[in-house]
């Protein structure tokens, strides 16, 4: 199994993300801690070895706790496809787990990316739900803390994304309205 640490964001990566994905976190959560106090990380496992993931993020988190700091983990265990997000009590007033972990495609950053069938590779897929999902929680906490970070990813990708979405719904919902109006209309003759 590879594993390696990799800097003071990303805890433990045994599955090897790219290079770019390792420099994207741990640029956005250096600047969060710099600008907020608030110490924000990954932690990726292979397997969780039949361990409860929150259980082991939160031995994780007391890590940090311990030494007086405000914290927030996001945990991925590949094997299980399981996402969670542990964080010091304060600091889980700071974002909205429940929006972040959303599996409805509207509103979760994470579990609809890594939900699709996509015929890539599955590290890229990781990567990109990885990503959104710790931008988003580094960019809710520094809205929090009423905070501008450079290296935040922003809203322009949520605009576009919403608006992807917007039009992928409608097309559906046209299509099946067409489809209940064709049954009905020739049902009545």
């Amino acid at each position: 199994m590879s594993s390696f640490l990799f800097g003071e964001v990303i805890i433990k990566d045994e599955i090897s993300l790219n290079q770019k994905f390792h420099e994207s976190i741990e640029k956005i959560g250096t600047e969060l801690l710099a600008k907020t106090g608030v110490s924000a990380h990954i932690l990726i496992l292979k397997t969780t070895n039949n361990r409860n993931l929150n259980i082991i993020g939160a031995e994780e988190l007391d890590k940090f706790t311990q030494a007086n700091k405000q914290a927030v983990i996001l945990t991925f265990a590949e094997n299980e496809q399981k996402v969670d997000i542990v964080a010091s009590p304060d600091v889980l007033t700071m974002f909205d787990k429940e929006q972040i972990l959303s599996p409805y495609p509207w509103v979760g950053t994470i579990l609809p990316i890594l939900g699709e069938k996509i015929k890539i590779d599955p590290r890229e897929k990781y990567s990109v739900a990885l990503f959104n999902g710790f931008a988003d929680i580094v960019e809710q906490i520094a809205e929090h803390k009423q905070i501008v970070l450079e290296n935040s990813v922003g809203n322009s990708n949520k605009y576009v994304l919403n608006i992807i979405r917007a039009i992928f719904y409608s097309i559906i919902f046209i299509a099946l309205g067409y489809l209940l109006l064709r049954t009905w209309r020739k049902n009545d003759r």
